[in-house]
């Protein structure tokens, strides 16, 4: 593992997961070389509905948009294994999503949560490593 989070596909736990928005996901992670994170998602909403989502920005960088919602970030590495994002999610408020990489790489937790007005939601998300990328960034 050059990186933080291993490249390759990554599949969202449906039935551990808790997202503010109940949908299935898969984050393809293209690159992370401990410098420079690029991913893709693909969501679907029980409704069928498709989301596409990418992002190609850098560990301690300048904000980066999130295309396919407009999200402007902040990529962050607080320690091994870790990854923070923060951000504002738009007409909720500011936000901060940390994850955590098991030491065998084969599982990502997600932790977020995101201040609106007096209240705080938050959200939980596993994913399992699934296949190598078939992309060989």
């Amino acid at each position: 593992m050059a990186g933080i989070i291993p490249t390759g596909m990554w599949l969202m736990d449906e039935e551990r997961s808790r997202k503010l928005t109940p949908a299935s996901l898969t984050l393809w992670v293209i690159r992370d070389d401990g410098k420079q994170l690029i991913w893709t998602s693909v969501e679907t909403d029980p409704s069928g509905k498709v989301s596409i989502h990418a992002f190609d920005g850098h560990y301690g960088g300048p904000p980066t948009t999130v295309l396919g919602n407009g999200f402007i970030v902040s990529l962050t590495s607080p320690g091994p294994r870790q990854v923070q994002v923060s951000g504002e999610l738009p007409g909720m408020g500011p936000f901060c999503e940390r994850s955590e990489i098991s030491e065998n790489g084969r599982q990502m937790i997600v932790h977020g949560e995101v201040g609106t007005g007096d209240a705080v939601r938050t959200w939980y998300e596993e994913f399992n490593w699934h296949a190598a990328s078939p992309h060989g960034a």
